[in-house]
């Protein structure tokens, strides 16, 4: 016979789950576990209320949930990515491997293969993580169509004789940190058209690392062989992590420095409005600590500038393209900025850079600490945590 509490502990966190409180609705399953311990689902669902009502600072217990559903049912999908993503976000790297292979074993999907590949490439694995990454075309997500027309390079075919297309995908902080690839593509096809952004065009055409290569914005009037996206480009260069080129900076752009007795500081906080991903945006009054250093002069480089703040001159709305930001860029003796494009353009530019990141970085940035990011020798990371503020003063004292 059924023991009638619990019909009673299942209803009641029914009830508070779908009112929105997760935190009743666990102690309900809670105490539903310590009558029948064998359900499976029940497991699922705590670790997912742990998540919705804790985030990431419950990682453990979600973890722990996973764990005894995948004792339950061992071939459990949910529980094998639950488990994956749950170490990978607590850095325990080699347990995240484990159960992401674990999960590639058992019927993977494109998003599997996907998810690892992130993974792989965050942990500095560019060329496993690559192949993998290549996955993201298969999956029905709008923001990861393939970007150029057919037909694709399958990667093998001899294209010596061919003209190759390398078109741009997502956002423009990735077409910076990506087109540095572009120029070791020329050893392998006869001629090379690179389609950015046209926001970027100028600054791309006018740099060095793109001679011999036609830069256009649009594939209209592009006559190719064969395509590529651009995220694919470490893949086919067999691009090291230890070892990037042009690290050292590769965008070049014309300007005038003018005298100043002013330690110049450009600062950009928050990036594209619908990406704030873990969290990486700030905002303009985190910064208003840098007005009251002797001698400085700060200013914004936010082209979506929301408000002002005094002692912190705004810049960003004179921007008609990234060439104009570049040349600002290049003016200043210090950029503090967030993950987004400005930190990408001034590390390409070989400025001195200070890289704040959140504590769950996009799986990109690789390397967040030490002397350098890894992709710019120039940007020094810094995390963004109880005294990041004191950091930054200390950094510019010394």
């Amino acid at each position: 016979m059924v023991d009638q509490r619990l019909i009673e502990y299942l209803d009641n966190a029914e009830l508070y789950k779908s009112n929105g409180d997760f935190i009743r609705a666990i102690e309900c399953y809670k105490e539903f576990l310590k009558l029948d311990s064998s359900h499976p689902a029940v497991y699922s669902v705590l670790a997912d209320l742990y998540k919705k009502a804790y985030g990431n600072k419950s990682l453990n217990e979600q973890i722990n949930y996973y764990l005894k559903l995948l004792e339950l049912k061992p071939n459990s999908r949910l529980a094998l990515h639950g488990l994956a993503f749950g170490y990978e976000k607590l850095n325990n790297n080699d347990k995240a491997r484990f159960y992401y292979e674990q999960l590639l074993q058992n019927n993977p999907t494109s998003v599997d293969y996907y998810n690892y590949g992130m993974f792989l490439i965050h942990c500095g694995d560019f060329e496993q993580g690559h192949k993998y990454f290549t996955a993201r075309f298969e999956i029905d997500d709008p923001n990861l169509k393939y970007p150029a027309p057919e037909p694709r390079w399958d990667f093998k075919s001899d294209i010596s004789d061919k003209t190759l297309l390398v078109h741009y995908e997502q956002g423009f902080g990735d077409t910076i940190m990506y087109s540095r690839f572009v120029h070791q593509l020329k050893k392998l096809a006869k001629k090379i058209i690179f389609v950015a952004q046209p926001e970027l065009l100028n600054l791309i055409k006018n740099s060095k690392i793109f001679d011999g290569i036609e830069i256009v914005s649009s594939v209209e009037s592009a006559k190719f062989d064969y395509t590529m996206a651009l995220l694919d480009t470490p893949l086919i260069t067999c691009a090291k992590a230890s070892n990037l080129p042009f690290a050292e900076g590769y965008l070049d752009v014309q300007y005038d420095r003018k005298k100043s007795d002013k330690f110049k500081i450009g600062i950009s906080y928050k990036g594209d409005k619908n990406a704030n991903y873990q969290e990486r945006d700030l905002t303009i009054e985190n910064f208003e600590f840098l007005t009251h250093i002797e001698g400085a002069e700060i200013y914004s480089l936010q082209k979506d500038e929301e408000k002002h703040l005094g002692g912190i001159i705004p810049l960003g709305e004179s921007f008609n393209n990234f060439t104009d930001t570049a040349k600002t860029i290049k003016e200043m003796d210090l950029i503090i900025s967030t993950d987004n494009v400005i930190l990408n353009l001034s590390g390409a530019l070989g400025v001195k850079t200070l890289g704040l990141f959140s504590e769950e970085t996009n799986f990109r940035w690789f390397k967040t600490n030490g002397k350098n990011v890894g992709w710019y020798n120039s940007v020094k990371p810094l995390k963004i945590k109880d005294n990041w503020q004191n950091e930054i003063l200390k950094y510019i004292i010394d």
